[in-house]
């Protein structure tokens, strides 16, 4: 489990994702060996759960088990699983990055392989990130506390 917070569609045919993921923690590292990832719109109610997800590190911690996630098998990723539950998920694989933008971030394009859910953000309470511990749905704003 990788939260990120800076991302965007950048292209409807081929879809595709632009990812900024931090250097030098595992899911970079992870990112790097796998060169796949399953991108989850989580549901405001687990808001408390995808938060903390960024604040321990895969190195020392099954996070689907500290954090009490279901994961299931995806659909085209070889090594990816997906986490029950999610609004919506992007099965993704690294078509390029995009080398030397940033010292602090890798830049990723990445091409979505298959698409899981069927709920518009609007009939729904989606997780937006606003900053390192802020975040926000539709209605409604929260700050993490650990």
């Amino acid at each position: 489990m990788m939260p990120v917070g800076h991302w965007t569609v950048i292209s409807k045919d081929p879809f595709r994702l632009l990812l900024a993921m931090e250097m030098g923690n595992h899911s970079y590292t992870l990112l790097q060996k796998y060169r796949e990832a399953a991108f989850h719109f989580m549901p405001w109610k687990e808001r408390y759960k995808v938060a903390r997800a960024g604040f321990i590190s895969g190195r020392d911690f099954d996070k689907s088990d500290e954090l009490g996630f279901e994961l299931l098998p995806a659909k085209k990723l070889q090594s990816t699983k997906l986490v029950a539950g999610a609004d919506g998920i992007f099965e993704m694989v690294v078509f390029k990055e995009l080398d030397g933008l940033s010292r602090e971030f890798a830049i990723y394009v990445f091409d979505i392989i298959a698409t899981h859910g069927k709920y518009r953000p609007v009939d729904r309470q989606p997780i937006m990130y606003l900053s390192l511990k802020d975040f926000a749905t539709l209605s409604e704003t929260w700050k993490y506390q650990k």
